[in-house]
């Protein structure tokens, strides 16, 4: 297999598999999305078929001629679902013996398989070389095929390219690319017809051989994969952008959980072991669970945090900044040392509000509880580099200067960590 036919097969293959999850969410019951799908799962193992280096296994279990027969039933049928697919007309049952992309498909398999039958075993597996070209019914099985693979090649290049006019700027890229490819896929089948047919073509010394046709017909499909592969790449990069900012996320939230969740274990409603965790695909579902468990835990240090308020005069109101980081690594540190969970149910809450003025909607609400989180983080890391200048400040041989503290007034570290007795963190 050539590495343009082995791109061409993953490329439809991979389409497939691309829109198989969706046909199965809609439990097959999307007529547009199944002739996709259906159309590239044919054209991909018919393209696969073609390339196999020997048709004897399977012609083993049947009949000789077998396989070429059926991916080349594979290759027609999938462009007429295609067909189908591109003029946003499905295909029925009661309209299948008046749409015309079907009754040609149809007659041109009925052909073929009666021009098999006709051949000698000898001559059914048969390719582009004069002695299987000296037979009549060997051409008219390649005229019959490729009559339907130029009709087929060019109305879907035709209807591309009229869908490429309008949408986004990548549908339309896509969609030009796509058609182009596909009209240079029709061209290479009608000279393969003038190459059957014709003696002066096949004869040794003309200027353009089935060699140029071919390539020619190779750089088309690489245009078509490059058109359809379009689309599964920008999804790719917007998954891969969005999975990138919910990680970032999740990571911003992980300061003021880990808090909560050190005072309240039964908050985390993920209880499989740290090192049985996955990385997830997607990070949105956990993002939106760790924002649940910290508003929850929030909402149970209520009291504290009211009592918090009414220790620091600077937090009264709605606290936000530092002075709401402040507020809340003092009431995570009051936590323990007063009993106030027997009021915890009848002690209003305090908001945290969420950042930057917006509505108080998921999120503004969690873009509040990131920045709260990282402020928390700053201060628990500020915490420690300010003790370590004060311990430095006190050299052996020498004093420690101490300015008098007026009754009442509170020291920029007491304010932070809400106790004299080291870093805030648990």
């Amino acid at each position: 297999m050539s590495g343009v036919n082995l791109v061409t097969v993953v490329t439809l293959l991979g389409g497939t598999a691309w829109t198989l999850p969706a046909l199965v969410r809609q439990r097959f019951r999307a007529p547009m999305r199944l002739h996709l799908c259906l159309s590239m799962f044919l054209l991909g193992m018919g393209n696969l078929l073609g390339q196999l280096p020997g048709h004897a296994l399977l012609d083993g279990f049947t009949f000789t001629g077998f396989t070429k027969l059926t991916y080349n039933a594979a290759i027609l049928t999938g462009l007429c679902l295609m067909i189908g697919f591109l003029r946003e007309h499905p295909l029925q049952r009661r309209s299948l013996g008046t749409r015309g992309e079907v009754v040609l498909c149809l007659s041109c398999l009925a052909a073929m398989a009666a021009l098999t039958a006709s051949l000698p075993p000898y001559l059914r597996n048969h390719s582009l070389v004069a002695p299987y070209l000296d037979d009549w019914r060997v051409r008219a099985f390649y005229d019959i095929g490729g009559v339907y693979l130029v009709f087929g090649y060019a109305t879907c290049a035709l209807i591309a390219a009229r869908h490429a006019r309008r949408g986004q700027l990548l549908r339309r890229i896509s969609l030009g690319t796509v058609s182009a490819g596909l009209l240079g896929l029709s061209l290479s089948c009608a000279f393969r017809i003038l190459w059957v047919n014709c003696r002066a073509f096949r004869g040794f010394g003309h200027h353009i051989t089935y060699a140029n046709a071919f390539v020619f017909g190779q750089v088309a499909a690489i245009a078509v994969c490059a058109g359809l592969s379009l689309p599964c790449l920008a999804s790719t990069v917007q998954f891969l952008r969005e999975r990138s900012c919910h990680r970032a996320r999740f990571r911003g939230l992980e300061e003021l959980w880990r808090r909560l969740a050190e005072l309240y274990p039964e908050l985390v409603l993920d209880r499989a072991p740290r090192y049985r965790r996955r990385p997830p695909l997607d990070y949105s579902s956990v993002v939106y669970r760790r924002y649940v468990e910290c508003r929850d835990g929030l909402t149970r240090l209520s009291p504290y945090l009211r009592h918090a308020a009414q220790e620091t005069p600077s937090a009264a109101g709605t606290p936000t900044g530092p002075d709401l980081a402040r507020l809340v690594d003092r009431a995570l540190r009051l936590h323990g040392d007063t009993d106030l969970e027997d009021g915890a149910a009848s002690a209003p809450s305090i908001v945290v509000a969420p950042g930057g003025g917006h509505d108080a909607d998921y999120e503004s609400d969690l873009a509040g509880l990131i920045e709260l989180s990282r402020a928390l983080e700053e201060l628990r890391t500020a915490a420690p580099r300010s003790r370590s200048r004060v311990v430095a400040s006190g050299h052996p041989g020498g004093t420690l200067s101490r300015s008098p503290v007026p009754p009442g007034a509170r020291s920029e570290a007491s304010a932070v960590s809400g106790r004299g007795d080291g870093p805030s963190g648990a």
